[in-house]
C-alpha cells in the first residue's frame, strides 16, 4: 500500500463515541522506535490456552479443513482444506474465495454459487472440522509485546491480558489515551479506541473483537518536562488532557524557596516552529488564567527568580543557616 493512502483517511465514527474507523491502516509499526521495530520479529509466539470458539463469529482462513454438505446432492459432499490464496476448489463451481467469511457468509456465497447455474434452490451446510491458530501482534507499551496465537476471535481486553496488560499501573502507567487496531484483511482499517473509556468505565461497546492477522498497538504516552523551580523537575506523562497544574503538581509543586510566579511553556508547533506560551501561577492556581493543557514535548520552565536564588543560598552559607527567611519566599501577585 502506498504512503500517500495513509493521508487519504476518514473518520466514520465521532471521536466522542470513543471509537474512531480510519480507512486506511495508519503506518504505526514504522513510527515504533527502531530498537522496537527489529526486535518485534524476535518475539516467541505465545499460545493462549482456551481454545472456546463461536462457530457463528469465526473468520475462516487458510489452513482451515471445511466440511461442505449438500442436501440432496450427497456425491457433493467433501471436505476441503482453504489454500494460501484463501479459496476452496469446489465440483462445478471451481475456486471460490472464502477466507475473510463467516461459514454463514460462506454457506450464503456457495448456494447463490450453485443456484445461479447448476442447482436449483441448492441447500448447503458448511461446518469448520479444523481451526488453525491466527496470530495476532501486540505491540507498544504492554508488558509482554509480542505475537499470539488465538483460535477464533477473542475481545480486546482478552488479548491485552495475554499480553500481561500495560506496562506500569495507575499514575505510573506508560500507556497513551488510546488503543489503535489496525487491520489490514478485508478491508483494511484502523480503528481508534480511548483506553480510560474501555478500561475505567468499561465501555463493553468499546470492548472490540480481534481476529487473526490484527495488530493492537498501545502508544506509549508523550512526555512534557518540568524544569526550573519545582520539587521535582523531570518528565511528566502526557495523557488524559494532562494541564499546566497537574503536571506541575507531578512534579511537586512549585518549590517556594526559588519559584517565581512567572511560567513558560516552549512548544513547537504543527510546522515544528519554536513558540512560547506565558502564564502566571497564583492567575491559573485563582482560574483567573486558563489551565493550559500540554502537548507532547512541550517544556514547562517555573521561573528562577535570582533574588529568592541568592537569598536561598546566602541563607545556606551562614551559620546556622538551613531555615527559611521570613516572609521572602512568598509569590509575587
Amino acid at each position: 500500500m502506498k504512503a500517500a493512502n495513509f493521508l487519504n483517511v476518514l473518520k466514520v465514527l465521532a471521536i466522542g463515541c470513543g471509537v474512531v474507523l480510519l480507512s486506511q491502516p495508519q503506518p504505526v509499526l514504522a513510527q515504533m522506535a527502531g530498537m522496537q521495530q527489529a526486535s518485534l520479529q524476535s518475539f516467541p509466539a505465545t499460545s493462549n490456552s482456551s481454545p472456546k470458539v463461536n462457530p457463528d463469529d469465526y473468520v475462516v482462513g487458510s489452513e482451515d479443513l471445511l466440511d461442505v454438505q449438500f442436501f440432496g446432492q450427497e456425491d457433493l459432499n467433501r471436505q476441503v482444506r482453504v489454500d494460501g490464496e484463501g479459496e476452496i476448489t469446489l465440483p462445478l463451481v471451481g475456486a471460490v474465495k472464502v477466507a475473510g467469511f463467516t461459514p454463514k457468509a460462506i454457506e450464503k456465497r456457495l448456494m447463490q454459487a450453485y443456484g445461479a447455474r447448476y442447482l436449483r434452490n441448492p441447500q448447503i451446510n458448511l461446518a469448520v472440522k479444523e481451526y488453525r491458530h491466527q496470530r495476532v501482534s501486540v505491540t507498544g507499551a504492554v508488558d509482554k509485546p509480542g505475537y499470539y496465537e488465538i483460535i477464533g476471535p477473542r475481545k480486546l481486553l482478552e488479548v491485552l491480558a495475554m499480553a500481561g496488560g500495560l506496562q506500569g499501573k495507575g499514575a505510573d502507567s506508560k500507556a497513551g489515551d488510546v488503543v489503535q487496531v489496525i487491520r489490514e484483511h478485508g478491508n483494511p482499517h484502523t480503528l481508534i479506541i480511548d483506553l480510560k473509556r474501555l478500561q475505567v468505565q468499561g465501555d463493553p461497546a468499546l470492548n472490540v473483537t480481534i481476529h487473526g492477522g490484527d495488530v493492537v498497538h498501545i502508544p506509549f504516552a508523550g512526555n512534557a518536562y518540568v524544569l526550573g523551580g519545582v520539587r521535582a523537575p523531570g518528565s511528566v506523562a502526557v495523557r488524559d488532557n494532562l494541564t499546566l497544574s497537574q503536571a506541575l503538581a507531578v512534579a511537586g509543586g512549585a518549590d517556594p524557596v526559588l519559584a517565581n510566579n512567572q511560567i513558560t511553556i516552549m512548544r513547537l508547533d504543527e510546522n515544528r516552529n519554536p513558540t512560547t506560551i506565558t502564564a502566571h501561577l497564583n492567575k491559573v492556581l485563582s482560574h483567573q488564567e486558563p489551565d493550559i493543557p500540554l502537548k507532547d514535548n512541550d517544556v514547562v520552565v517555573v521561573n528562577v527568580s535570582s533574588f529568592k536564588k541568592g537569598l536561598y543560598v546566602f541563607n545556606r552559607l551562614i551559620p546556622g543557616g538551613g531555615g527559611s527567611v521570613s516572609g521572602a519566599y512568598r509569590f509575587a501577585p
